[in-house]
C-alpha cells in the first residue's frame, strides 16, 4: 500500500471513530421514540336545524381503486385496487357480452384519448365520487350540492319530485334526493351516455338508473353505495360501496385544461393506432 494511500485510510479511520462517539453522545428524543397517541373516536353524526345530517364539509373517498378498475385489480401502474362491487356477491360487473367487448376494447392503449375526461370533460355519475380528488358537500333544506376539484358541480335536488324530461340528456343527468331517515337516498335519470366509469372504460349508458345512498357513521365518515341499472348495458343491477371521509383542509382550485400535457401524446397513439390499422385493411 503507498504511503499516501494508508494516509487517506488512517484520516477516514479516525473520522469514523469521531461520528460514531459523537453520535453516542448525542441526548436521545425520548418524545420522539413515545408511542403516538390514538386519535380520539370521532364524534356523532352533526345535525341540520330541521334534525337531518349535516353533510356539509371536505371530504375524500376511500375510493379503492375503483378509477382504474370496479373489479379487484393488480396492475402496478396503479397499485391495484380491492374491488368495490359488493354486489353480486362475486364481485363481478355483469356485462352483457357486447359491453364486455367494448371494456376491453377501451383498455387498448389507443383509446385512451376517447374518455372525456382526458378532454377536460366532467367524471359524471358515480365515477366524480371515486376519482382519487376531494370534493366539498353543501348543503341547504333544499338542495345538496357536490363541488369536485376539477371546477365541475352537481346539484341534488330535494324540492321535487318529478326528473327533467326525457328528451333532456346531461353528462352528469338530473339527481332527485329523498331523506330515508338519516340516510340521503338520491336517484339519477337523464344521463347521455358518454362519461365512462373509470380510465380502463367500465360502461355505462342513457339508459341507466343510478341510486345512491349517503348514510353517515359518525361525524367523520359517509357510508357510500352506489346501485346502477341499466339494462342495455348490464344483465341484473350491480351496487358498490365505498367510505368518504372528512378531511382537513379545504377545496383547491384544479385547472385540468393547464394539467393536461397529456392529451396530445393520447392523440398520437389513436392516431398511429388508425394509420395502422388502414395500412393493415389496404393490403
Amino acid at each position: 500500500m503507498s504511503d499516501s494511500l494508508m494516509t487517506i485510510t488512517r484520516v477516514l479511520s479516525r473520522t469514523l471513530v469521531a461520528a460514531s462517539m459523537l453520535v453516542s453522545l448525542l441526548p436521545i428524543d425520548v418524545a420522539a421514540q413515545a408511542p403516538v397517541a390514538p386519535a380520539p373516536p370521532p364524534g356523532p353524526v352533526a345535525r341540520m336545524p330541521d334534525g337531518k345530517p349535516d353533510l356539509n364539509g371536505f371530504f375524500q373517498s376511500d375510493h379503492g381503486g375503483a378509477n382504474w378498475g370496479l373489479e379487484p385489480h393488480k396492475e402496478a401502474f396503479t397499485g391495484g385496487g380491492r374491488g368495490v362491487i359488493i354486489d353480486p356477491p362475486d364481485g363481478k360487473l355483469p356485462y352483457q357480452p357486447w359491453a364486455r367487448e367494448e371494456k376491453a376494447s377501451r383498455a387498448r392503449p389507443e383509446r385512451g384519448y376517447d374518455d372525456p375526461t382526458a378532454h377536460c370533460i366532467v367524471a359524471g355519475v358515480p365515477r366524480s365520487l371515486w376519482v382519487p380528488a376531494p370534493v366539498h358537500i353543501f348543503q341547504t333544506p333544499d338542495h345538496v350540492v357536490f363541488l369536485h376539484e376539477r371546477m365541475s358541480w352537481r346539484t341534488v335536488y330535494l324540492n321535487r319530485k318529478t326528473h327533467l324530461p326525457d328528451t333532456i340528456r346531461l353528462w352528469q343527468g338530473d339527481s332527485i334526493g329523498r331523506w330515508e331517515g338519516d340516510t340521503l337516498v338520491v336517484e339519477t335519470k337523464n344521463l347521455n351516455g358518454k362519461p365512462w366509469l373509470n380510465e380502463v372504460g367500465d360502461v355505462i349508458s342513457h339508459t341507466a338508473t343510478i341510486v345512491e345512498r349517503f348514510t353517515p357513521v359518525n361525524a367523520n365518515r359517509i357510508d357510500y353505495q352506489v346501485t346502477v341499472t341499466d339494462p342495455s348495458v348490464y344483465t341484473r343491477p350491480w351496487t358498490a360501496q365505498i367510505p368518504i371521509n372528512r378531511q382537513p383542509g379545504e377545496m383547491l382550485e384544479v385547472a385540468c385544461l393547464e394539467d393536461n400535457q397529456d392529451l396530445k401524446h393520447l392523440k398520437e397513439v389513436r392516431d398511429e393506432a388508425r394509420a395502422k390499422a388502414a395500412a393493415e385493411g389496404a393490403k
